[in-house]
């Protein structure tokens, strides 16, 4: 809404948050939720938490590549606000990116 020479100019748009972009935020924040609680746990326990801490990073790794392409696929959409599908691709590429350094540690 902008004021111009005392009176009010109303602009409608037809723009929407995308369903997918909204989804892919909110698999991000959970698997960046998620990651940082089991890197608590696990160094609560000085690595010697067993295999399940794997097994749920191993989930939020593919929680996160789902929430990443649903990000993508949101910004091929028409006449959408881009925040959500541009939080939903920042959360889900710090977990991909954060996953991708321990696994390659791991390995080492």
């Amino acid at each position: 809404m902008s004021r111009r020479k005392g009176k009010q100019i109303i602009q409608f748009s037809n723009r929407t948050h995308p369903r997918l972009g909204v989804i892919s935020m909110i698999m991000g924040a959970a698997a960046l939720i998620l990651l940082s609680v089991l890197c608590l746990i696990s160094g609560a326990s000085k690595g010697q938490s067993g295999a399940w801490i794997g097994i749920a990073g191993f989930w939020l790794l593919v929680l996160s590549i789902v929430g990443f392409v649903f990000s993508i696929k949101s910004y091929r959409l028409d006449d959408i606000y881009m925040v959500t599908p541009t939080l939903g691709s920042v959360f889900n590429g710090i977990v991909l990116v954060v996953m991708m350094l321990l696994y390659v540690e791991g390995t080492l």
